[in-house]
């Protein structure tokens, strides 16, 4: 068999989103495929029987994203939100002439509806001008709830001139932008019904707050709805969970504004809510908790439209000029509740973070939950007995996974075996064969997982991936050390192309969770909270040290690169190591403080280093560009001149420091790309330039030519 090939990523599919019908028979998937015409992707929708007692059937295939997979009720029919353009009935009723003629704009997602008994095209339910956010269906099936950007009159005429780009942006808000989005506007999000037989809609909630991410309960008598109503949500982290009735006529209050609520679900019986709550919203080193509230104990609201900044006390939002002591302190300005949320806390994994939950029965929740570098299924009971459904094998992956009707369903993949949808029964039976011919042709990689003493010598985990036919040992092999991204993040053994195309060059690939990460327990995560840079940078290297220490890496033949924070870390660690010969630093940042308004973190900055005119020498501890004067590393660098998380002006302030001191150095700016690896020839070009850039400083040759991407 052959090694993996750049070209195979026009073969790989991924799995992007999996959901159940109601009683657990059929499984829905979306699977994503590259396609080389179009440099683009195209997505498959996928029904399988839940049983195995069919293959995957596949209803649609199309370059349109097709998201939020939400069976009815009944299971007849499947719901999407898809950006396709209008049936024809609809764009007839809606033609004005030559003005929607010169119309360019892309189709909005709406909701689409697929009748599974009968086959044929899916039908259009919704026709909002700014699209549909998310939906729910009610129980009986005839009306789904849908959250929808609702524009004013003068904020339609202000969108149209910004997008045709005749107008300039005006904007009052703190969070004025966001990567992949671009800048925000002032339009508000409001939940609307919709009727299935006649796609009648009426709006049911208004103001000056968002309201998003609709549940319906089991009785239909209300739908539940996330909203930061603390008076200006871009200095908050709160989102709540709130109440209306579908017709409007009356609203309550699950919590109160001491929590940051996401993931929420109704128990069976309708009488609770589960929900995923960080008790510390705008810490993002915490861990995230499985939390449940009554339905009983919600409070009455008199009108939504004013239930904006009650129930808290003080200013927050604006950080004071004058103060003694701690400038972070100073800048962590949130809202201060005035009574705490009524929640039950449920014990699932000790002091690991949960990440999706599933109300399952009256006494049982299921939950994926990050333990140890891998997403764990559990089912926690309420007298707080914990059982780990999967996976049990370390070298597992679960990347998806839904619950209902008793049947689980999951996405799993490993080193030798890209990602494949399975029944957890509780072995796992495989429903799709999407990636079989890949993995059969080619000799992959192998992981194994080590563990090292890291920062104060506690123990850290790492990823190790070896090169098909390495033999521990006997052989040898130049050492790649891959950061993730985040911090707040963690690698797990799923089957990644990057990873297998570096070791099919000959690299050893080794992935540390460093401390920051996620899925190892709250102090090992928030240990690095506003100081960045030292305790990474040890992890990493005493990582670097131990596979060398195997007798695997060859000590003289080191590389390193990172995307994102991982580009970060990379960017630290040219500046305190001169161990690497050469490194690649992908969509990075250099110098913190500088950054800060430019990208599109100002909570994250402000939480974990104040503000920087009150917090200059923290942000200059933190940065790379405290140790420029130490690089003397080969760097390449890439971003993109559209990414608003890490912006383009760090990594070409970064280049011309290495630049003006005779490092050698090239940038790679990536055009119309935001903080992602958004189209195949990208992905490929990122392969081949990083390759071949470690490849003059003594790491393995390029000499895979086979796909086309943007480098000759």
């Amino acid at each position: 068999m052959d090694l993996l090939q750049l070209s195979d990523i026009y073969r790989l599919v991924r799995i992007m989103e999996l959901r159940l019908s109601a009683d657990g028979r059929m499984a829905a998937f979306t699977a994503q495929t590259a396609r080389r015409s179009k440099d683009d992707y195209a997505l498959g929708l996928y029904v399988v029987p839940s049983d195995g007692s069919g293959p995957a059937h596949l209803l649609s295939r199309s370059a349109t994203v097709e998201r939020g997979l939400m069976f009815s009720p009944d299971g007849r029919y499947l719901g999407v939100i898809a950006g396709r353009p209008d049936e024809l009935e609809l764009a007839e009723a809606a033609y004005k002439g030559e003005d929607a003629a010169k119309d360019d704009e892309e189709p909005k997602g709406q909701v689409w509806v697929y009748d599974l008994l009968r086959g044929g095209e899916p039908r259009q339910l919704t026709t909002f001008a700014e699209g549909v956010e998310g939906f729910t269906w009610s129980p009986d099936g005839r009306r789904i709830a849908v959250s929808v950007r609702v524009p004013t009159e003068a904020q339609v005429t202000y969108l149209k001139d910004v997008r045709k780009k005749k107008g300039p942006i005006v904007t009052t808000r703190a969070q004025h932008k966001l990567d992949g989005v671009g800048y925000l506007d002032d339009v508000r999000t409001h939940l609307f019904l919709v009727d299935v037989d006649d796609r009648a809609a009426r709006q049911i909630t208004d103001g000056p707050c968002d309201e998003k991410s609709p549940v319906w309960s089991p009785d239909g008598n209300w739908i539940m709805f996330a909203s930061n109503r603390t008076g200006d949500a871009d200095q908050s982290v709160r989102d709540d969970l709130w109440l209306v009735r579908p017709d409007g006529s009356e609203a309550r209050r699950l919590t109160h504004g001491d929590l940051q609520a996401s993931e929420p679900v109704f128990s069976p019986e309708g009488d609770e809510v589960a929900f995923v709550g960080v008790l510390e919203p705008e810490n993002l080193s915490v861990l995230s908790h499985l939390l449940t509230v009554r339905v009983a104990d919600a409070i009455p609201v008199a009108d939504l439209k004013t239930e904006v900044g009650t129930g808290l006390e003080g200013a927050f939002g604006v950080v004071p000029d004058r103060f003694e002591g701690d400038p972070v302190a100073n800048a962590r300005r949130y809202p201060k509740p005035l009574s705490a949320s009524p929640v039950r806390h449920w014990q699932v994994l000790e002091d690991r973070p949960v990440l999706h939950i599933y109300f399952t029965g009256r006494d049982e929740i299921h939950a994926i939950v990050g333990d140890r570098g891998q997403n764990r299924l559990v089912r926690a009971l309420r007298s707080g007995e914990v059982e780990i459904i999967a996976p049990g094998d370390r070298l597992l992956a679960l990347d998806r996974v839904d619950v209902a009707g008793g049947v689980r369903v999951a996405v799993l993949s490993r080193d030798n075996a890209p990602q494949e949808v399975y029944r957890l029964d509780p072995q796992p039976v495989r429903l799709s064969t999407l990636n079989a011919k890949l993995a059969s042709e080619r000799r992959l990689a192998t992981y194994q997982w080590v563990q090292y003493p890291g920062w104060h010598g506690e123990e850290v985990e790492a990823l190790v991936t070896l090169p098909p036919d390495f033999r521990p040992g006997i052989d040898r092999a130049p050492l790649l050390a891959q950061i993730h991204g985040g911090p707040q993040d963690f690698d797990t053994p799923t089957f990644d192309i990057d990873n297998q195309y570096f070791a099919s060059r000959g690299f050893i690939v080794v992935q540390p969770n460093y401390h920051g990460s996620t899925s190892y327990g709250e102090a090992f995560c928030t240990v690095i909270r506003g100081r960045w840079g030292p305790i990474e940078h040890q992890d990493l290297m005493a990582a670097v040290e131990h596979v060398i220490g195997l007798g695997w890496a060859d000590p003289d033949r080191l590389y390193c690169t990172g995307f994102s924070y991982g580009g970060m870390m990379t960017n630290w660690a040219v500046g305190h190591t001169g161990r690497f010969r050469a490194v690649a630093s992908e969509h990075g940042l250099y110098d913190y403080r500088s950054c800060f308004g430019e990208d599109d973190c100002h909570l994250w900055w402000q939480d974990d280093l104040g503000v920087p005119w009150q917090n200059a020498a923290g942000y200059e501890a933190a940065s790379p560009a405290s140790s420029v004067e130490n690089m003397h590393t080969p760097m390449l660098i890439t971003a993109g001149n559209e990414d608003w998380r890490c912006p383009l002006s760090q990594a070409e302030q970064l280049y011309l420091a290495l630049k003006k001191r005779g490092v050698p150095t090239e940038l790679v700016i990536y055009q119309g790309e935001h903080h992602t690896v958004s189209r195949p020839r990208r992905a490929i070009d990122r392969l081949r330039r990083i390759v071949g850039w470690l490849g003059r400083y003594g790491g393995p040759a390029l000499d895979d030519q086979s796909a086309e991407g943007y480098a000759g």
